[in-house]
């Protein structure tokens, strides 16, 4: 799992893969700690997607840009744009079917 500290480096990872799962969360956020195995966990166990972490600190225009209200939040991108979006902390199980969902739709 990559953090993204740049708007370069995002735009980068947006370009470099079809599927991009993109983590937004704070560093002061308990949830987003507690859920932090989970998304390593999916980013290790599937090979179909590209998974990235952002923290809403360090870059606010995405968390503005993509409208996120609460963290954790994920985001699947494909080509860049915005597919689906899933909001809290969610066992394992949860994230992969959410997952299969989003990119078979």
């Amino acid at each position: 799992m990559k953090q993204i500290t740049t708007l370069d480096d995002f735009e980068t990872e947006k370009q470099q893969h079809e599927y991009l799962l993109l983590k937004i969360s704070a560093s002061w956020c308990d949830p987003c700690r507690r859920f932090a195995p989970v998304n390593e966990s999916v980013s290790a166990e599937r090979n179909d997607i590209s998974v990235a972490e952002i923290d809403v600190d360090a870059l606010p225009n995405v968390r503005e840009g993509f409208n996120v209200r609460s963290v954790p939040t994920l985001i699947m991108l494909k080509d860049g744009s915005p597919i689906d979006t899933l909001v809290g902390s969610q066992p394992t199980a949860n994230v992969n079917a959410w997952i299969d969902h989003a990119i078979q739709a």
